[in-house]
């Protein structure tokens, strides 16, 4: 299609933080690595905080950088059963997020890191099959960011569809020891796009890779017309 002369509308984008953090955590790593001042334009970052405390002590290094900060988490606990993993409290954790959809909503798509980004991908793929978020828009847009298809046992038909039709812009360090993981996570996407940068399990700083390339895609998927 050719460009609209009309200015492009802002994306609403709700923002799913990792284990241990939280929303005051998530927006200082957006901040400190430049997401809010190099997208801010283009995106408006709405951050929510999970439902579970997390038991101290927490991650070291998440102690380390963010003292301060609440630390929570988006279900309790994993339990392992002869039959697979249970997320146990994750229907709370969906729950609350479909909470803030219905109090803070409509969003454009989802943002999640980590855990988060785990979350993302349960909230992108239930609204596609019926499941939740019923009386909103179809999500536009998924960003994973040092993400992996999460293995609740009572969640595994969600990966045995037609595969997620939602458009995922997936991003993940090489030297994160867990990249295989978000890799794999792009095989049941229809239309993943993938940016790689150098570093960790991290929400990369905008220095290390293709910003513009992110701006197109959320061009392109807040401005596409909706097909349904």
């Amino acid at each position: 299609g050719g460009h609209a002369q009309q200015p492009t509308r802002r994306a609403r984008v709700l923002c799913l933080h990792g284990y241990e953090n939280s929303a005051e955590i998530m927006r200082k790593q957006l901040q400190m690595a430049g997401w809010i001042d190099r997208f801010g334009a283009n995106c408006e970052f709405v951050f929510v905080s999970a439902p579970f405390e997390s038991d101290e002590p927490v991650t070291p290094i998440v102690q380390k950088f963010f003292p301060d900060d609440p630390k929570r988490q988006w279900f309790q606990r994993m339990e392992n059963l002869p039959n697979g993993v249970r997320y146990v409290g994750l229907g709370k954790g969906l729950a609350h997020i479909a909470h803030v959809f219905d109090t803070q909503g409509p969003f454009d798509g989802v943002l999640g890191f980590s855990q988060g980004a785990g979350m993302s991908l349960y909230v992108a793929s239930k609204q596609e099959q019926g499941e939740m978020l019923g009386e909103h828009p179809a999500l536009k847009f998924a960003v994973i960011i040092a993400g992996f298809r999460p293995r609740d046992v009572d969640h595994q038909h969600l990966w045995e569809a037609q595969g997620l039709r939602t458009p995922t812009l997936h991003i993940w360090g090489a030297q994160d020891v867990l990249k295989y993981k978000s890799e794999e996570a792009t095989t049941f996407c229809q239309e993943p796009l993938v940016i790689t940068h150098a570093a960790g399990h991290k929400v990369p700083s905008v220095k290390t890779f293709d910003c513009d390339q992110v701006d197109a895609f959320f061009a392109t998927t807040t401005n596409a017309a909706n097909e349904t």
